[in-house]
């Protein structure tokens, strides 16, 4: 494998994606020189031992990597250079991978500008994840790291028609995220993939996951085998309509669409299984973000609330095996300072630490922007939402050819 010239391929990409604005740091010399490393490497090693060898990849700049400035929150310019790679980044360097370039983390960004969406400069393609996101969705990456809080993977993946994962939080470590996060400091923040392929996904977060000895939150949960879920026997709940956080049309269609891809294969509608209420997650999360404002007491409250809210998810799930719903309410809309309002169906997921993923779901018919679905499964089953994906991508992508 030519690891120096599918490199020099990749930053010809960045070059003609230099108008998005997504990438805030590059050092080709550097990475030439990596790629070229990896071509003396022996051919020996096999795709087990190596499955990402001449990959290009990027990623968000709130993750270090060795070679690279990361400002992470910083409203100007430090200079800051990490001495380790964020061990999700070195997990993929060892597995063969090179990262090409640092993207954007926000839409629109004090030290580096604005971010555009790929289909469309006048809208905005998301955030905090925006430079991964609109990169994949524009073609000039196919592969890179994000991270995800309350949603700032998958709402920019599902505005710019990419995959996004969000693992179960404890999957993968948060070791060299910057900001530092950690269980107790944010029992919410994680790190993941978005990529233009599922099978992308499947692999990089196999390769990332797993404890490092640093992150005391990540625990040696095994990933399972998505091929061996059978999506026949599955229940499948969706996220119930709520009059005060409505959906566009499209939007709705895209979730009905892919419940009945999953309906077609035999599996089980089980539609009242899921005690969800947004508001109420909305609120938790809302105090969350302005706990430092909170007495003592409030802070308490928040706590309680927070497990409360978890501990009735994860009952209730007793009762389903995977969830369907929105990721967004509609399309990427007009650039504009994104609210706490706009992530309201990622929140929940984020609260109990459950994998989901945004997966695109063809064009909304009006305006040809990206529609997507959000899939979401108990905590420690990933595998069920990356099957379930599969399923629903496999049936879109075949509808779509044979239109």
């Amino acid at each position: 494998m030519d690891t120096s010239a599918a490199v020099r391929s990749a930053l010809a990409a960045l070059d003609g994606a230099h108008d998005l604005g997504a990438v805030v740091a590059r050092d080709d010399e550097v990475v030439l020189q990596l790629a070229a490393s990896l071509d003396d490497a022996p051919i020996g090693e096999v795709a087990e031992v190596r499955p990402l060898r001449g990959r290009a990849v990027t990623v968000k700049d709130w993750l270090d990597v060795v070679g690279f400035v990361c400002e992470g929150e910083q409203p100007e310019r430090t200079g800051r250079r990490p001495t380790r790679d964020a061990t999700a980044v070195a997990r993929l360097r060892g597995a063969g991978a090179v990262v090409v370039a640092k993207t954007q983390p926000g839409a629109d960004h004090p030290i580096h500008g604005r971010c555009h969406h790929p289909h469309d400069a006048s809208r905005t393609p998301g955030g905090s994840s925006s430079g991964e996101a609109a990169l994949i969705g524009g073609g000039a990456s196919t592969l890179g790291l994000g991270s995800d809080s309350g949603g700032s993977i998958r709402l920019p993946a599902a505005w710019c028609g990419v995959m996004g994962f969000k693992p179960s939080f404890g999957l993968v470590p948060t070791t060299g995220h910057f900001p530092r996060v950690g269980g107790r400091a944010d029992g919410r923040t994680v790190i993941g993939p978005l990529a233009s392929e599922l099978a992308d996904i499947e692999t990089a977060l196999r390769v990332i996951a797993g404890p490092d000895g640093v992150d005391p939150s990540c625990v040696p949960a095994t990933i399972g085998n998505p091929t061996v879920v059978d999506i026949g026997r599955l229940r499948v709940a969706m996220m119930p309509e709520e009059p005060g956080w409505p959906v566009a049309e499209s939007t709705g269609d895209a979730v009905r669409r892919a419940v009945d891809i999953l309906a077609d294969r035999s599996a089980a509608i089980v539609g009242s299984a899921l005690p969800l209420d947004l508001s109420e997650s909305f609120d938790i999360t809302q105090r969350y973000w302005t706990r430092s404002n909170l007495t003592g007491a409030q802070a308490d409250r928040q706590l309680w609330d927070w497990d409360r809210f978890a501990g009735r998810l994860h009952r209730a799930a007793a009762d389903f095996d995977v969830v369907i719903g929105p990721v967004v309410g509609d399309v990427a809309p007009s650039a504009r300072p994104l609210t706490g309002e706009d992530y309201v169906f990622t929140l929940p997921w984020s609260l109990t630490g459950w994998p989901a993923m945004s997966l695109p779901m063809g064009a909304d018919p009006t305006t040809g922007l990206p529609l997507a679905v959000q899939i979401i499964a108990p905590r420690w089953h990933d595998h069920v939402v990356l099957a379930v994906a599969a399923a629903i991508d496999a049936a879109v992508r075949a509808a779509s050819t044979v239109r």
